[in-house]
């Protein structure tokens, strides 16, 4: 291999593995807004790539063993991801395999705290519908006012007969 491309490509791999340093550093800090986070996270893609390509190629046509190197990457690389995966998506414990009471009184709670997020619920605000009055030529009017209001689950049509008047 010649000595100025194997420079320039010991080069491209040190710029790569300087940005992923940054970016080790950005999370180490702490404090970060999500859309910082999400910004670098999409970058990491792009700077394994740039690595990737330059220590391959030095693999490929230099005698040196260079897989020690690789390896320190790609293990400080994934370690990265994986905290970016955390702090994008925090690990919530599903239901079934939350503490219940009876495991708790037989002594075997024996886990480790976690972060725990509830679900988000939102409370929309009262809105007032019409009554309808089971007369058919106000039904598309009814409909088209009270549709938009209504998320369509099975308790919506007990909901619509629950608005409906009786013709007397």
């Amino acid at each position: 291999m010649d000595t100025t491309r194997r420079t320039q490509l010991i080069k491209q791999r040190s710029v790569a593995r300087g940005m992923l340093s940054r970016i080790q550093n950005f999370i180490e800090v702490g404090d970060q807004k999500i859309n910082n986070i999400q910004v670098r996270f999409n970058k990491l893609p792009d700077i394994f790539n740039r690595y990737d390509i330059a220590q391959s190629e030095l693999e490929l046509s230099d005698d040196t063993d260079h897989t020690a190197i690789r390896e320190i990457f790609e293990n400080q690389y994934y370690e990265i991801e994986a905290k970016f995966s955390e702090l994008l998506h925090p690990v919530v414990d599903p239901p079934s395999r939350r503490s219940s009471p009876r495991s708790s009184l037989s002594g075997n709670s024996n886990h480790t705290p976690r972060s725990h997020t509830s679900s988000t619920h939102f409370k929309l605000p009262t809105t007032a519908l019409p009554n309808f009055e089971v007369d058919t030529c106000s039904w598309l009017h009814f409909r088209d006012t009270t549709q938009p209001c209504l998320m369509f689950r099975s308790s919506t049509t007990l909901l619509l007969h629950s608005r409906m008047k009786p013709r007397i």
